[in-house]
C-alpha cells in the first residue's frame, strides 16, 4: 500500500496546484471519518484496531477518494465517502482481504448518487492552470457548506461534462486536444502525473500488467469504434476523467480482481468497455466507478469460467 501512496502524489500535488486547499481538505476528511469507522467497526467486533489502522488500506482509499471528488465540498460529503467507503466497501465482509469491491469506489459512488449536483461542481475553465481558489474561501465552504464569492464562477467544468452535454464538437479551441481549453490541458497534466505514477508502480512490479493494460486496450478499443459514429478521438478518452486514475491505482487492487491472469486480462478490458459505453451513451459524465464496481461483481465468475476452460482444454 505503500508505494500505491507515493505514485499517487503527483496526481494529487497536481490537482492541489490546480485547485487548492480544497483537495486537501477533502483527503482529510476521508482520512479522518474513514479511520473513525474502521476503529469503531472493530471494535464492535471485538478485533483489534492498530493492525487495520497501519495496513495502508484506508489512506489509500482517503487519498482515492479526495482525488476523485470536486475541491469544493462541505466536509460531510468526502467525510461521509470515507466511512462507507470502509464500512460498506470493506468491514461489512469481514475487513480488509476479504471484500468483493473496491472500497474507494464503494464511498465515492455513494455520495455521487446521494449528492449529484454538489459533486459535479468544479471549478470553471476561466480560472485557468494554476488559479486555484483561494485557501480562505475553500475552508469557509468546506466547514459550513456555504458558497462563497467564487461560486459564480463554479460550473460542470470538466471535458467530460460538455461532451456529455453538448458533444465532442462543443469543445472550443483548434489546437488539438491540448489547446482546447485551459481546463483540458489542466486534465491533461494530471493525467501526466498519474501515468508517472503508474509507469513507477509497472516498473517496480507492484502491480499487474494485465489490469492497467486491460483497462487502457479496453477503452482505447470502444472510443476507437464509438469514434466511427460521433465520439470523441481516442486520445481524449485515455487522458480525461478517470481513465487513468482507474487504470493504475483502482483497477489493480489484488483484493477485488480476479485472481487468474487471463481473467485479470478480461475483467480489466471489460472495464474500459462498460466505462466508455456510459460515458458515451449514458447519462453520467464518467462511467469508471459504475464500470469497476460492476465488473468487481463478476471477478469470481471470471475466475470460475477461465479455470473451468483451461481444465476442459487440458
Amino acid at each position: 500500500m505503500g508505494w500505491v501512496l507515493l505514485a499517487l502524489l503527483p496526481g494529487a500535488g497536481v490537482l492541489v496546484w490546480l485547485f487548492g486547499v480544497g483537495v486537501l481538505l477533502n483527503i482529510t476528511a476521508a482520512l479522518t471519518a474513514g479511520v473513525a469507522a474502521e476503529a469503531a467497526a472493530l471494535r464492535l467486533r471485538g478485533r483489534p484496531v492498530a493492525p487495520a489502522l497501519t495496513d495502508g488500506s484506508t489512506p489509500l482509499a482517503a487519498l482515492i477518494i479526495g482525488i476523485a471528488l470536486p475541491p469544493l465540498l462541505p466536509f460531510w460529503i468526502p467525510a461521509l465517502a470515507g466511512a462507507l467507503a470502509v464500512l460498506l466497501g470493506k468491514q461489512v465482509y469481514g475487513g480488509l482481504g476479504q471484500n468483493i469491491f473496491n472500497p474507494a469506489m464503494v464511498g465515492y459512488l455513494a455520495v455521487v448518487l446521494a449528492f449529484p449536483q454538489a459533486v459535479s461542481l468544479w471549478p470553471a475553465p476561466e480560472t485557468g492552470v494554476g488559479a486555484a481558489v483561494p485557501a480562505t474561501e475553500a475552508l469557509h465552504y468546506f466547514l459550513t457548506g456555504a458558497l462563497p464569492p467564487i461560486a459564480d464562477a463554479m460550473t460542470h467544468a470538466t471535458p467530460l461534462d460538455r461532451l456529455a452535454t453538448e458533444g465532442f464538437a462543443a469543445l472550443p479551441g483548434d489546437g488539438g486536444l491540448w489547446g482546447q481549453t485551459q481546463a483540458a490541458g489542466a486534465w491533461l497534466w494530471l493525467g501526466a502525473a498519474l501515468l508517472l505514477g503508474g509507469a513507477g508502480l509497472l516498473a517496480l512490479r507492484i502491480v499487474d500488467w494485465r489490469l492497467p493494460v486491460g483497462v487502457l486496450v479496453g477503452t482505447a478499443a470502444t472510443a476507437a469504434l464509438l469514434q466511427l459514429g460521433d465520439g470523441a478521438p481516442v486520445l481524449f478518452h485515455l487522458l480525461s476523467g478517470a481513465t487513468l486514475l482507474v487504470a493504475f491505482f483502482i483497477a489493480t487492487d489484488p483484493v477485488s480482481a480476479p485472481r487468474e491472469p487471463t481473467a485479470r486480462l478480461i475483467y480489466a478490458a471489460l472495464i474500459g468497455v462498460v466505462a466508455l459505453v456510459i460515458r458515451e451513451l449514458g447519462g453520467h459524465p464518467d462511467g469508471f466507478a459504475f464500470a469497476v464496481l460492476m465488473l468487481n461483481a463478476t471477478a469470481p465468475l471470471l475466475d470460475y469460467v477461465v479455470r473451468r476452460s483451461a481444465g476442459e482444454a487440458a
